[in-house]
């Protein structure tokens, strides 16, 4: 099945809904064309605005990472992404940060 049919099939759930699935197909797609377009930059640049960790980083890091444990999103085919992900994990002030505003939460690095 081509890729267009097979993403606009996928299901996502309503965490804590007695709903069940809901259908996302416009927003399946497109978060799978916004993983293959990071996917892409991060394999020409350690960070996304080049060399160096800008605020763009830092306000995609929380739907690359935290936004992860309420909604599954498996990133094992985008290898750029998650080398860059473990380099911002790398970072002590990133760690800080987790600490004092999730505190006993297991950063999604991987």
């Amino acid at each position: 099945m081509p890729a267009s049919r097979r993403c606009c099939i996928g299901r996502w759930w309503h965490a804590g809904s007695s709903r069940g699935p809901i259908i996302g197909c416009c927003s399946i797609c497109r978060l799978g064309r916004t993983l293959d377009f990071l996917n892409r930059r991060l394999g020409e640049a350690d960070y996304l605005a080049g060399s160096e960790l800008t605020a763009a980083d830092i306000m995609i890091v929380f739907s690359l990472t935290t936004m992860r444990t309420f909604t599954s999103c498996d990133l094992k085919a985008y290898p750029h992404i998650l080398a860059y992900l473990r380099r911002i994990g790398a970072r002590e002030a990133y760690r800080r940060a987790m600490r004092k505003g999730d505190p006993g939460m297991t950063p999604m690095l991987d």
